[in-house]
């Protein structure tokens, strides 16, 4: 089957290739064919050697498509079933995080896509326990931001929560950044702001404004933080979600956000950033880490994405071929487009 895999440690070392079909390597798991696979961040580092993988390995964590061989152990789900999947595959199952039900925290979870072959594929195996269907109406293509989509739902709602009418601001426009805006929205919030850069202006600014976004601040022309606190009067956000990782827009996301207000750290940003620690404590502001997404969140998703008015399709800007994927890889590097999905 035809694939898009890393095959070395290093900078670059992706390519197209004919990799063997994939084997089920327990009774309770299954094998997908893929119908749409949506292109994350993760991918891009994973191609400049930038986060943990496995090589050689097939890209590709957020996809969806149709259950084509069930193993023998298999009890909800059958052949033809549509279905998007949850990363967390083998994660241990028995240490504390696991036990929990925090899968997506293990240090024995290897996902799809860096830790085992991922959805950049014609096929990819996982295991039952981390499926959910796809509604009836739903495009696969849709169906493939279920991931992200779970990621926001479950930071945004479930670790940091949206208070009815909140301002809440959201630090960078990339794919999370809109997804989040769009839950905010969703969620409550009474105006929701979102920051970004030059890039932005031509594409994630106005899907932004699409999806749930009222004000739109360009960092290069204005100063984020002066735009949020005039747009408040001088309070501050209720929540700031910050979305970019960059240092300076951690800085003025902890400084826009209100006394005793939320700041929702998303964005990984490097190992170590200056932040005006002073400024969270004197002014008490409650700061939630967040990582991946929990089970809770994936049908919340689906849900929300299923019954939205909203056309989420506008996320989407590039549907190509796995052989198309250094462009797009580019494409998405330069900002010049929000969510790429590849049809294998």
């Amino acid at each position: 089957m035809k694939a898009l895999v890393k095959t070395a440690k290093g900078e670059g070392n992706i390519e197209v290739k004919n990799m063997p079909y994939p084997s089920l390597p327990a009774g309770d798991w299954v094998i997908i064919k893929v119908r749409a696979a949506g292109v994350c961040g993760t991918d891009l580092h994973i191609w400049h050697d930038m986060y943990p993988y496995w090589p050689p390995v097939i890209l590709g964590h957020e996809f969806a498509g149709e259950i084509a061989e069930t193993g023998k152990d298999v009890k909800r789900f059958s052949v033809g079933d549509r279905v998007v999947c949850e990363p967390h595959s083998l994660a241990c199952g028995v240490c504390e995080l696991c036990r929990e039900g925090r899968i997506q925290q293990c240090a024995e979870k290897r996902s799809p896509g860096w830790g085992i072959n991922g959805g950049f594929a014609e096929y990819v195996a996982m295991p039952e326990k981390l499926l959910h269907r796809i509604p009836e109406k739903m495009s696969f293509e849709i169906a493939a931001l279920a991931e992200p989509m779970a990621i926001t739902v479950h930071h945004v709602t479930e670790l940091c929560g949206i208070g009815c009418m909140d301002t809440v601001a959201v630090s960078g426009a990339g794919p999370i950044g809109i997804m989040a805006a769009f839950v905010a929205k969703a969620s409550g919030a009474g105006r929701v702001i979102i920051t970004g850069m030059d890039a932005c202006e031509a594409v994630r600014f106005p899907a932004a404004l699409k999806l749930g976004a009222d004000d739109v601040i360009n960092v290069c022309k204005k100063s984020a933080y002066d735009e949020v606190m005039h747009i408040t009067g001088g309070r501050g956000a209720d929540v700031v979600i910050e979305t970019s990782g960059a240092a300076p827009a951690i800085s003025d996301s902890i400084r826009m956000t209100k006394k005793y207000g939320r700041l929702c750290a998303i964005g990984l940003g490097r190992e170590s950033s200056e932040i005006p620690w002073k400024q969270i404590v004197m002014r008490s502001v409650t700061v939630v880490g967040c990582m991946s997404s929990g089970y809770s969140a994936w049908d919340k998703a689906l849900k929300l994405m299923d019954g939205t008015e909203k056309d989420i399709s506008c996320l989407i800007t590039h549907r190509v071929k796995l052989e198309d994927w250094k462009e797009t890889f580019l494409d998405l590097e330069a900002e010049r487009g929000i969510k790429a999905v590849f049809i294998p």
